[in-house]
């Protein structure tokens, strides 16, 4: 019973065992009858006074009835899954999903791989031939030094809270959400960059970003809304090779490596580069065969997400002083986070070979 001590249990027996009495046991015990009772009772069935551990309720669901009702929650079928169940024979009533999840969560425990729901944005699943050109590629690259590398890529920054503060976490009552300022079209900066271990490049503004006039078009000779191989041509020639020649130069490299994604503005990358390292006498090239779909192989998808988180805990009021909090928040990334970012890409490489070429979690 709870509240009585092992010892003060051992007491009450040896005072039975000289008394023969519960009521005289009690008495001398200074314990209840009833709770005198119970562990003389306990002596007799168990020879102790530790009860022996019960074998819990009965599961409702056989083992084969769990098994089958994992397979249902695997495969989506949630919703069914008891009706499924009943309709087979192995239960005439059970009524409630919950325990069907119970069953199923047990028997995944035991197998060793435990299920849980998830929830939120849905991930990407690859085709088996995006997963075959990640894997060639991780294979291809697993002895690269990734110290001499530049990772580049673009990224929209939208104005979507002016004056409100929006941190990743927030305390509130029960019964309370987060809210802030939300506008349903927000200004946005559309900008290229690039990240080394030894530092960031410039931001370069193109088109796509509010309050900035372009004077490149696109196909049909309109104003482009967005990035164009010939803009891009000039970002390269601006900002990405200027700006990769003085970081790595600056640390007395010479021969390094531009990365970029499959976006269709790269595809003239390679003449540009080519014509920049004979004009310039710069031993950089180009990354070959970068998998389409693999934002988790680039780090720069990380260093997005990290200035983003701190835009939007900024509150700035105005979009003017978003556009100046962007750059700084930039140009105050510390070095330390570059090399701890840029040290990962052989973990990244090595978990995307052993996933067959699968999305890991970076």
């Amino acid at each position: 019973m709870k509240g009585t001590s092992e010892e003060q249990r051992w007491a009450v027996v040896q005072a039975w065992k000289a008394c023969k009495n519960i009521r005289a046991t009690a008495r001398r015990c200074r314990v209840s009858r009833k709770v005198a009772q119970r562990w003389v009772t306990r002596y007799k069935n168990y020879g102790g006074v530790t009860k022996e551990k019960g074998k819990g309720r009965p599961h409702l669901l056989s083992q084969e009835a769990a098994e089958k009702a994992l397979h249902a929650l695997l495969e989506g079928d949630a919703r069914n899954m008891t009706h499924e169940l009943q309709q087979q024979g192995f239960t005439t009533n059970l009524s409630n999903r919950r325990t069907a999840i119970r069953a199923a969560k047990r028997v995944a425990k035991q197998q060793g791989r435990p299920i849980h729901a998830v929830r939120g944005k849905l991930a990407k699943r690859l085709t088996e031939a995006t997963k075959s050109k990640r894997l060639l590629f991780c294979n291809a690259n697993k002895g690269r030094g990734w110290g001499n590398v530049m990772f580049t890529d673009r990224k929209k920054f939208l104005f979507s809270h002016p004056g409100d503060v929006v941190t990743p976490c927030q305390w509130v009552r029960m019964g309370l959400h987060r809210q802030a300022t939300t506008v349903n079209h927000p200004q946005c900066v559309n900008l290229y960059a690039g990240m080394t271990k030894y530092g960031v490049t410039k931001l370069h503004v193109v088109a796509g970003s509010s309050q900035h006039k372009t004077t490149y078009t696109n196909k049909r000779g309109v104003l482009a809304k967005n990035i164009t191989t010939t803009e891009y041509m000039d970002v390269l020639n601006h900002t990405l090779l200027p700006e990769g020649r003085r970081l790595f130069g600056s640390r007395g490299i010479s021969h390094w490596v531009l990365q970029q994604d499959n976006d269709p503005a790269h595809r003239k990358a390679g003449p540009i580069i080519k014509e920049w390292r004979e004009r310039h006498a710069c031993g950089v090239s180009l990354l070959d065969n970068w998998p389409p779909n693999s934002p988790d192989l680039s780090p720069i998808e990380n260093l997005w997400g990290i200035v983003a988180a701190k835009m939007d805990a900024a509150g700035c009021v105005s979009f003017e002083e978003f556009r100046r909090e962007l750059q700084r928040q930039w140009e105050a990334l510390p070095q330390r986070m570059l090399q701890h970012m840029i040290s990962s890409v052989p973990k990244r490489i090595r978990e995307c070979s052993s996933r067959g070429g699968d999305m890991t979690p970076h």
